[in-house]
Order: C-alpha cells, then sequence, then structure tokens
C-alpha cells in the first residue's frame, strides 16, 4: 500500500471514528450554543456587565420585626420551673420552724409548680411567678410572722430551668443554656456555648420561637449590633455550615461537587476552587454556567439584546469567554448560585487528537503488513 493510500485510509477511518463519536466529558462550545438544525429549548446568555446586574440577588437573611423589637427577659423575677431555695431565721429559742433552738431552717431546692407557686411550711402555696427575689421575701416573712417572732428569709436561686434556651449545631458545647442577665441576647448566649467552631462567613443561624422562625449569617451578627436580638424561654438557636453547592463538569482540574466557601461565589473564585483550567484540553472561550433562573430573571434576561432566547423557558446556560480582558472581569462579577453546573468546554483539536491517536496503531499496523508481504 502506497503512502497515499494510507493517508486515505487514515482520513477515512477519522470520519468513521468522528462519526461513532469518541468518548467526551460534555458537549462541546458548538452544540450548546449553535441554532443551526432547530432553535434551542434553553436560553443561552453572554455575561455582560448587564447580565451581571440583572442576575445579582440579594441573599442576605434577616430576623422578623416581632425578633428585634422584643426587650430582654427579666431575669430578677422568677419563672415558672426555677428552682430556689429559702432560709428562715427565727429570734426565738423554740422556733416554729427550729424547734430545738437551731436558729436557721434550710428549705433548699423548691421547684415552681405549673401554677407558678412554691410550697413553704405553715404558710403554704406561695405565688413565687413573676415576682422578684425582694417581692417573694417580703411575701414569706409576712405570712411567717403571724405565726413566729420576727422571721428573718433569704430566697435565692439555685437554677434558672424556667428560661431555658437549646443551643445546637456547629458550636463548641452545644446544649441547654439558661437566660440569665449575661446572656439574654443572642450574642452572649453563642458566647456561652462556646462559639462557632467554623468560619462564621459560610455558617447560618437559625433562631426559632414558637411557630416563628428567623436566619441571618452569623457573620451578619458580628457586623450589625441590630441582630443581637433578646433571647425567650424555649428559643431553639441552630448553627449550620452553608448548604449550597454547585458542580464542577468538564476540561478543569477536578471534577466535584463543591460546597459554597463564602457567601458570595464568583466564577472565578469557582474556577479556583475547582482547581483551574487544564491548559492541554481545555477551551478558554466556552465557560458555562448552567442553571434553573428565577423566572422574573429570566424573563428580564430573554430582553437582553444578542441573548438566544427561549420563550418561557428558565432554563439557561451563560458563557463567558476568558481569552477576552473583558472575559476575565466578567468571570470575577459574575455570581454563582445554588445547583448551578460549572462547565468548562474541550478544545476542539483535542478531539482530532483523539481520532488520530486511536488510527495510528491500525495505519501502523498497515505498514508493518505491506512490509511482511514484500510489496
Amino acid at each position: 500500500m502506497t503512502t497515499t493510500a494510507r493517508l486515505l485510509l487514515a482520513a477515512s477511518m477519522a470520519v468513521g471514528l468522528a462519526g461513532c463519536g469518541l468518548p467526551r466529558s460534555g458537549p462541546f462550545y458548538s452544540e450548546i450554543t449553535s441554532t443551526e438544525e432547530a432553535p434551542l429549548p434553553f436560553n443561552v446568555v453572554e455575561v455582560t456587565p448587564q447580565v451581571v446586574a440583572a442576575t445579582t440577588i440579594d441573599e442576605r437573611r434577616g430576623f422578623d420585626p416581632s425578633f428585634l423589637d422584643q426587650q430582654p427577659e427579666d431575669t430578677d423575677r422568677v419563672a415558672r420551673d426555677d428552682v430556689l431555695s429559702v432560709t428562715v431565721w427565727e429570734s426565738v429559742e423554740e422556733g416554729l420552724l427550729s424547734p430545738e433552738g437551731v436558729g436557721a431552717t434550710a428549705l433548699p431546692n423548691l421547684v415552681v409548680d405549673e401554677r407558678g407557686m412554691i410550697f413553704v411550711p405553715y404558710v403554704g402555696a406561695v405565688k413565687a411567678e413573676g415576682r422578684t427575689l425582694a417581692e417573694l421575701r417580703d411575701t414569706i416573712r409576712k405570712a411567717l410572722s403571724e405565726r413566729t417572732v420576727n422571721p428573718q428569709i433569704d430566697v435565692q436561686p439555685v437554677s434558672s430551668n424556667g428560661r431555658r434556651v437549646s443551643v445546637q449545631g456547629v458550636v463548641n458545647a452545644p446544649g441547654l443554656y439558661p437566660i440569665e442577665r449575661a446572656t439574654n441576647r443572642l450574642l452572649p448566649m453563642l458566647a456561652r456555648a462556646g462559639g462557632i467552631r467554623e468560619d462564621p462567613e459560610v455558617i447560618l443561624l437559625r433562631l426559632r420561637r414558637g411557630g416563628q422562625e428567623g436566619e441571618i449569617w452569623v457573620q451578619d451578627l458580628y457586623d450589625n449590633p441590630a441582630l443581637n436580638v433578646a433571647l425567650r424561654p424555649g428559643d431553639a438557636v441552630i448553627a449550620e455550615r452553608d448548604r449550597r453547592v454547585f458542580s464542577v463538569l468538564g476540561a478543569v482540574g477536578g471534577q466535584s461537587l463543591v460546597p459554597f466557601p463564602s457567601r458570595d461565589l464568583t466564577l472565578t473564585e469557582a474556577l479556583a476552587r475547582a482547581g483551574g483550567l487544564i491548559d492541554q484540553t481545555a477551551d478558554p472561550t466556552g465557560i458555562f454556567v448552567f442553571r434553573e433562573e428565577l423566572p422574573q430573571i429570566a424573563t428580564t434576561l430573554q430582553e437582553v439584546e444578542g441573548v438566544q432566547a427561549a420563550a418561557g423557558s428558565t432554563q439557561t446556560v451563560f458563557v463567558v469567554d476568558l481569552t477576552k480582558p473583558a472575559g476575565m472581569f466578567m468571570a470575577r462579577d459574575f455570581r454563582l448560585r445554588d445547583r448551578d453546573t460549572l462547565f468548562v468546554t474541550t478544545a476542539p483539536f483535542v478531539q482530532w487528537q483523539k481520532i488520530m491517536q486511536s488510527i495510528a496503531p491500525l495505519v501502523g499496523f498497515s505498514a508493518s503488513a505491506r512490509t511482511l508481504s514484500g510489496a
């Protein structure tokens, strides 16, 4: 077989292999953007400053005004389920509570019941809930004065079980904590639970109160004193890592499902997080972001000049050309969102390299066979 014949054989093999389709990581640039055969069923949007502005949404969280307007809990007043210790001194040798002349009688661990009452001997049920310790002392003293001479009363808190908050999640010491004067707001309560053990930039703080719920970024709590809301008994504070993720596919250093490393993630940062482009295979003109866009934003984008729009579709493909200086700036400004898919296309010549590598052994075999036959 002549050299020309071998070349013709190689060309025919290449065409055949191209038709069969060699392995690849995804569609080519032309397959995503071309409308020659049929209209695309999705929107194709080149990222421009106008597109960046239209797609950037405010993902800040916040609390309901009802949370922000609450005043701090009055920890000086007794609450239901609190545990108190009452001590009674009598000024007579044989007192009502100390008949042997001990002088002081301790009544430890008096639990404020569901009615808000405690039981004191010779007095009976005494209303404790809602009173200050001074008011409760005075009430018990007046009641005992009718039965013994000039009693002296001391009331001390043992535990504040009636004002507890649950702190859970990525804190160093999760648990149930009492609301005290020093911990009656969100930030000091977090400190009481040992603080956040991960980067506050990616930690969301959820506050549940009855049927209501609010959510903020921990970093916003640090930065904005107005979010340091007053706590209420029964509140649940849950610190969780941001659950947003994006997928990375194509000619990049690592194909994987990647958690957001910060609140606001740009395309440039996402590419760096994925290990960057593979120089030998990546097509820098074909950096794509696949997204199920919000309906109102998709409608706005379809009106932008140059957009390949699919009427009524929210499926949107954003494209950035990194071979252009402006494209680098667009990648720096364009923000990714939850469940986005970042795809880097393969350069066209790579497929031809694969074809030639596939047929090279066949051509070599043909030449060897010709040599052996003596042709």
